[in-house]
């Protein structure tokens, strides 16, 4: 398991073998993409403003 912690500005991009699962904290002051294109945490987060997702192939 890899865990990390990205600076206000960061941009990170994560490669390796699918399914990923992320978990994104203050999800509201993040901007996701999948694949390259936008990918809406909204409906994901929960309590906290925490999202998780699992990206699958």
């Amino acid at each position: 398991m890899l865990h990390r912690t990205v600076k206000a500005g960061e941009t990170v991009g994560l490669t390796g073998t699918l399914p990923l699962s992320v978990v994104v904290g203050r999800a509201a002051g993040v901007q996701v993409q999948v694949r390259g294109k936008p990918f809406d945490l909204a409906p994901l987060a929960r309590s906290g403003g925490v999202a998780r997702f699992e990206v699958k192939p």
